[in-house]
């Protein structure tokens, strides 16, 4: 069983697989596009072209929700595995849910 495997156990609640442009950027490092990929209300996982170390504090700016700050769980090459530093509400979530199942949407928008 492989790391990412043993942490996806461990987590508090499921995640939602979801396809959707964020942002990210850190106290060192400027914003960047990154695609959501899965979410939960403690955390998510995005694909980007940064490379961030395990540890570091990022922010992920969530469409619907905000800015979400969080520490880097996991990195494995442009994969990124983020825990939020404070959940999400229940009804936060649904609604955001309800705007990013619609799919991806372009840079930007």
């Amino acid at each position: 069983m492989s790391h990412i495997q043993r942490r996806a156990e461990s987590r508090r609640e499921p995640r939602e697989a979801v396809d959707f442009y964020a942002h990210i950027w850190g106290l060192a490092r400027k914003p960047s596009p990154a695609l959501l990929v899965n979410i939960s209300p403690h955390g998510c996982m995005v694909r980007s072209d940064q490379i961030v170390p395990i540890g570091e504090n990022l922010t992920v700016d969530v469409p619907g929700v905000g800015n979400m700050q969080g520490i880097v769980m996991w990195s494995l090459g442009t994969r990124i595995g983020i825990e939020f530093e404070s959940g999400i509400g229940l009804e936060t979530f649904l609604g955001m849910l309800s705007i990013m199942k619609g799919g991806v949407t372009e840079q930007g928008a």
